[in-house]
């Protein structure tokens, strides 16, 4: 049987005594017990590490921590999610989905059509929550790396993507069909892909041509409308695909930065 995994902020050598949620989880939900052996990883710097307990003290558990390595299991390639913040608990899915199909970038972006805004403290608070999902869902997908998390407007989530090498707004008023686009873009794994999804409005044409004219590709996913929840399954979900049947090649694209 494959060793346990559980997620460590700041993993480190040696002796290490865990806060009280960890602890709960290796002793109520995995009933793990002294001696037991463990995987620990810090999903931050996609680091990973043995680890053994020592000790479990009123289920306060300290482990022994082997020396570190890089992680086994990391996202293949750099992609960038792009979410118009939409409201009620549909964030949790989409981190939950996106870290499980290997986005390694998740920007909420407040877009015209968002009901929701967070400032703050309440802002702080939705961004812890949605790390410890994160962390959550790569342990158990078997990553060793979790998705960088961050809020901004939709001006500024568009601009801090140009570094990516394929760029997709995914509309459904669009007239380019994303899956040529798409089959050439899994086939390059070297290359960085960003896109971006509306809230349940959707995004204004206003919105959609702000990331034309910064290089990204207006694209529909089809005829039918999905819900905001859906596009980043969607999307990863064929982007993986295509990556694993289809033969790997070197060859750049030149029209995937030009918006083409």
């Amino acid at each position: 049987m494959s060793k346990r995994r559980a997620p460590f902020d700041d993993l480190s050598t040696g002796e290490v005594t865990l806060d009280a949620a960890t602890s709960r989880y290796l002793c109520r939900v995995l009933r793990l017990e002294v001696g037991d052996e463990l995987i620990a990883f810090d999903p931050k710097r996609a680091l990973e590490a043995d680890a053994r307990i020592v000790r479990i003290d009123r289920e306060v558990v300290v482990i022994s921590v082997a020396a570190l390595r890089d992680a086994r299991v990391v996202a293949p390639r750099r992609v960038t999610l792009v979410q118009g913040l939409p409201k009620g608990e549909k964030c949790d899915a989409i981190v939950r989905d996106a870290t499980e199909l290997g986005a390694t970038d998740i920007v909420f972006a407040t877009t015209e059509r968002s009901v929701v805004r967070l400032t703050g403290a309440r802002a702080a608070e939705r961004m812890m929550r949605w790390k410890k999902i994160a962390d959550e869902a790569a342990r158990q997908c078997g990553r060793g790396d979790a998705p960088t998390l961050s809020l901004a407007s939709w001006s500024e989530a568009i601009d801090a993507c140009d570094r990516d090498d394929a760029r997709f707004v995914l509309h459904p008023h669009a007239v380019t069909p994303l899956a040529p686009h798409l089959l050439s873009v899994a086939r390059q794994s070297h290359l960085g892909v960003a896109f971006a999804v509306g809230p349940e409005g959707g995004l204004t044409l206003a919105e959609v041509e702000t990331a034309e004219k910064q290089g990204w590709c207006a694209v529909s996913f089809g005829q039918t409308v999905l819900r905001t929840e859906t596009m980043t399954a969607a999307f990863l979900g064929a982007l993986r695909a295509f990556g694993e049947a289809l033969p790997a090649s070197k060859d750049a694209s030149p029209s995937l930065k030009d918006g083409r």
